[in-house]
């Protein structure tokens, strides 16, 4: 404290020094404030007043307004406090009600992510976008809302009629998180983001981040439901993965097993598959899907959570804590998209190793 003290008037340490400063705590910065309030230069005056821009606290703020008023009233440089004109939703309380929502994908691989700010009393921006599983950020709109269209607006997403795309309710700050990783993603909506992040970085709830889906608590007797029955829950129904050499890949697979008058024993077939898959994996069109692969699993742990389904939240976390346990994820899809739905075969050829 004594050396941030001692530092606060080196107008070469003004941005580290106003910085520092805004991750105090309340106390700490008040005892500063005291601290300094008989330094009277042109720096410390700069300092206030950046360090204002960044402080919520009314409490603290009021301290560094009375420091400024004393500067000016010695004649001292101080600049004006920029606070007519400021954007309604930079003043964002956390008594404010906030409201997030968060889907499934569907079969196009696109789902949707959905952030409500009350910016005064009963009166909400509502940000609403579309995220694709690999391409980002596909739209993002707002507009204002008042609470009770809201309730009408997440009332029809919660209700369930559009099963097996479901919505539930999350975090704030996680729903406008979604929008900013995608954006990330994408390239698009950048600015937009930006000036969201401004007022979305002030929003509470548990799960902030995806780190935090991983400590959501659970009953202690949870069973922990198979990786196999998760998979084939109705939430990853219509999901599908996609890459750019899809078709070759699909009819290179359909070959294997050998021409149409050459039948391989089933084990050579299953050698065959499993090397084929091998280095698919390892293709630079389908490795980049591992880490998003991970990501829509740790989401779907928070949906599962969410639902109240605490087995495949539980089995989805193992499955996580594996090194490979996104890519064994994503090879599922990757099979489901490539292996043909078994049909009755019509033809006079006769597989001989079935004739058992």
């Amino acid at each position: 404290m004594e050396e941030f003290i001692y530092n606060i008037n080196d107008i070469s340490k003004l941005k580290d020094n106003v910085k520092a400063f805004s991750l105090l705590t309340k106390e700490n910065k008040l005892d500063i404030l005291e601290k300094v309030k008989e330094i009277r230069t042109d720096i410390i005056g700069q300092f206030l007043h950046d360090a204002y821009a960044l402080e919520h606290d009314k409490q603290v703020q009021k301290a560094i307004k009375k420091l400024l008023f004393r500067l000016k009233t010695v004649g001292v440089r101080v600049e004006e406090l920029k606070v007519e004109g400021e954007s309604v939703l930079r003043k964002i309380e956390e008594k404010r009600e906030h409201r997030g929502l968060m889907s499934n994908y569907d079969a196009d691989g696109t789902r949707m992510a959905m952030v409500a700010f009350e910016a005064k009393r009963n009166t909400y921006v509502l940000v609403h976008s579309l995220l694709h599983f690999s391409k980002g950020l596909l739209e993002l709109a707002n507009a204002p809302v008042d609470g009770e269209g809201l309730k009408q607006i997440i009332a029809e997403y919660l209700k369930g009629s559009m099963k097996p795309f479901t919505v539930v309710e999350v975090a704030p700050r996680y729903a406008s998180y979604l929008m900013e990783e995608a954006s990330s993603l994408s390239g698009r909506y950048v600015e937009e983001v930006k000036q969201m992040k401004i007022f979305s970085a002030r929003l509470g709830g548990q799960v902030q981040k995806p780190i935090d889906i991983y400590t959501l608590e659970i009953p202690n007797d949870t069973e922990t439901l198979s990786t196999e029955r998760i998979l084939s829950n109705e939430l990853f129904e219509r999901f599908s993965i996609t890459w750019d050499t899809l078709e070759d890949d699909k009819k290179q697979y359909e070959e294997i097993g050998g021409s149409s008058t050459i039948v391989l024993p089933p084990y050579m077939v299953e050698e065959k598959r499993q090397e084929f898959f091998k280095g698919l994996m390892e293709n630079i069109t389908l490795k980049p899907s591992i880490p998003l692969m991970k990501r829509l699993m740790e989401d779907y742990a928070y949906i599962f959570h969410s639902l109240g389904g605490f087995n495949a939240y539980k089995g989805l976390m193992e499955v996580l804590k594996e090194t490979d346990g996104p890519e064994k994820t994503l090879l599922f899809f990757v099979k489901k998209v490539l292996e043909p739905k078994k049909e009755q075969q019509t033809g006079l050829i006769v597989n001989p190793y079935d004739q058992v």
